[in-house]
């Protein structure tokens, strides 16, 4: 193996938190809302994967694309029966916010009936689960880690051609930065915002869909790594989906590798409290820097103490 199976663990998971927090940072500046059911899609994701390499009995990687079209389905329609209606009718971002929580219990519980189904009519095991007997091996390493960390890159690297030099991309960006002058200079809001919720629908679910090739799932994962998606998503300044990148990517390296220092110290207890340490990162940021890394980068860049701080480490601001 090229890294200790620790190590790869984390880049594994901070890659698909990395892929969530980028999807939950492009909700946040489209509709203005945190929405709180975005890791309910990767459960999504999950059970595409479950059903295509458990059920149906194929390679679990063809449930890639096929997660990502359904979790993009989801997404649209979720915005179109009740973001995209509750913002017409003028409720305020509170209300807005309080119904990703409401569509977070009912997925979560269709993930749950659904699950059931599943083992009632095929006789298995479908709660608390892994796939690595599914995968591949390459030089005696999981198959998935090269390929998360693959489409990690790739996702990056598209997202960034995407926003920059395509005609929806620069509309996204027009809209998340002022919907009513984008509306004024001819963008189709609706449908640009059908477009985004399409999208981020779909990374989670792809991101989703990963997630059992290595690590214990169920159908309330999704929700549960929630935290973890939001300090990614905070920690790179919720206006920022590059900061998004470098903080969903902190995020999910810390929360592994930090447990499992925390328990060499202390004992295997302390592995109970696991999500806690995406909470510490929550808590953090809001205390120290609310705007994340962005707003350090801006810190440093534009204000005098900044400044001078950069010029006593020998950097020079232009």
């Amino acid at each position: 193996m090229l890294l200790p199976p620790l190590v790869m663990a984390a880049i594994v998971y901070a890659c698909e938190i990395t892929i969530l927090s980028i999807g939950f940072t492009m909700t946040y500046l489209t509709a203005k809302i945190p929405n709180f059911a975005h890791g309910t899609y990767a459960g999504y994701g999950i059970y595409v994967n479950y059903t295509i390499s458990k059920i149906l009995g194929l390679n679990p990687y063809i449930s890639f694309p096929v997660a990502f079209l359904v979790g993009g389905s989801i997404g649209v329609v979720v915005y179109m029966l009740v973001i995209g209606v509750l913002t017409r009718m003028g409720s305020g971002a509170i209300v807005l916010t309080i119904s990703t929580i409401a569509i977070d219990i009912f997925l979560t519980a269709l993930l749950y009936i659904y699950a059931y189904w599943l083992r009632d009519t095929f006789k298995t095991y479908t709660i608390f689960f892994i796939l690595k007997e599914r995968d591949f091996q390459l030089g005696g390493t999981p198959g998935i880690f090269f390929v998360a960390l693959t489409i990690c890159i790739v996702t990056v690297v598209l997202l960034h051609t995407f926003l920059t030099k395509t005609r929806l991309g620069v509309s996204m960006r027009a809209v998340a930065e002022d919907p009513e002058l984008a509306s004024v200079l001819g963008i189709d809001v609706y449908r640009t915002q059908l477009y985004s919720w399409f999208l981020t629908g779909g990374l989670a679910a792809l991101a989703g869909a990963m997630y059992p090739m290595w690590f214990q799932s169920h159908p309330a994962a999704g929700s549960f790594i929630i935290t973890s998606i939001m300090a990614g998503s905070l920690l790179g300044g919720m206006e920022s989906v590059y900061g998004a990148i470098v903080g969903g990517f902190g995020v999910g390296l810390s929360e592994i590798l930090l447990t499992n220092r925390l328990q060499a110290t202390f004992g295997i207890w302390v592995g109970e409290y696991r999500p806690l340490i995406p909470m510490f990162f929550l808590i953090a940021v809001l205390l120290i820097q609310p705007r994340g890394l962005q707003g350090a980068y801006e810190w440093l860049t534009k204000s005098k103490r900044g400044i001078e701080l950069l010029s006593k480490l020998g950097i020079k601001v232009e």
